[in-house]
Parts: structure tokens; sequence; C-alpha cells
């Protein structure tokens, strides 16, 4: 999911690398939607919930594992990426489900990610991993990414995320 609203996000080129650099036959969907969800209101937290509420919930639970592309805004990350997340604490759409967070921005995006990685940790995700990619513009020709550290950092962070997502979808013995 992008934690960006911008058509032009560089968290959409982000998850597009990510897409690229996943495991042949892994499929990956980026969920656009989040801004079409309405403000979080316990009173409508009912079944049945409202229709881009249920489609968001029906994505995740979907899911084997989830990728979160986030900017940071003013030191933390933007209002609707929590929106979205609130929608689920209840739901458990998250619970125990593989997370690999990336953050992605001028800065990296180190404070978004010291802020969201305990909003996951809380709603029992498996954060599995948290990296930020600093001058992220810079990064990139065109549409993609072409910092070997960066590259080096998303490969970390795909491979743990893929091997969680396998443990968990592997019966035990």
């Amino acid at each position: 999911m992008s934690g960006s609203l911008q058509a032009a996000s560089s968290n959409l080129l982000v998850l597009g690398t990510v897409a690229d650099r996943l495991p042949a036959g892994t499929a990956f969907h980026v969920f656009a939607s989040t801004g079409d969800l309405p403000a979080f209101n316990p009173d409508l937290d009912v079944e049945p919930a409202p229709e881009a509420v249920a489609r968001w919930r029906a994505e995740l639970a979907a899911a084997d594992a989830v990728v979160v592309a986030t900017p940071e805004y003013a030191h933390s990350y933007p209002g609707h990426l929590k929106n979205a997340l609130d929608w689920v604490v209840g739901s458990g759409e998250l619970v125990d489900k593989p997370v690999l967070l990336i953050t992605a921005g001028p800065g990296g995006g180190v404070k978004a990610r010291e802020a969201l990685s305990p909003v996951l940790k809380v709603i029992s995700s498996d954060l599995v991993g948290a990296i930020s990619i600093a001058a992220v513009r810079q990064k990139y020709d065109g549409t993609e990414l072409v910092d070997a550290d960066a590259l080096a950092l998303v490969d970390q962070g795909l491979a743990a995320l893929v091997a969680a997502a396998s443990a968990r979808s592997t019966p035990e013995a």
C-alpha cells in the first residue's frame, strides 16, 4: 500500500521496484484507494462495513504479506494511512501478517518509520523489516531504481518478507 495519495509519488516508484524484484510468479497489487476510506468512526465499524472499508479489508485478508511504502509528513506518516490502519484494528486483517515498511523521501522518512513501526506492532502485524530510502528521487533513472545501496535494502527487506510469508503459509509438521 502507498502512504501517499500523490499521483506521481516516489512511494509508488518504490512499490514498482518492489513488484519488479519479487520472485517470479509472485502476485503483487498496490491498494491505491486508502483515500476513499471514510474517516474512522466506531459507530460505522459494524456489519455491513462501508463499501470502501469492506474492499480494503478483503484485499488485506487475501494478501500473504503487505508492503507499506510511505513518505514523511510533519515528522510522521500521512493521516489517511493512520485512518486506513484504524479500520483494521478491530477486524484483524493485519494480525500476524508479515509487513515490510519502507519510508522514502528527501530525508528518508525516518520520523515516519519511527511513528508507524509501533502502530504496526500494536495491531499485531509481523513487522519483518523497516527501511528508509533518503533522496529517493535522485536514486531513480526515470522509473527504475539505480542506486545499488537502496536496491540492496529493498532486496534484504523482500527476502525477509517472502521468508515470513512462506513460513506462515507452510503448515507445521
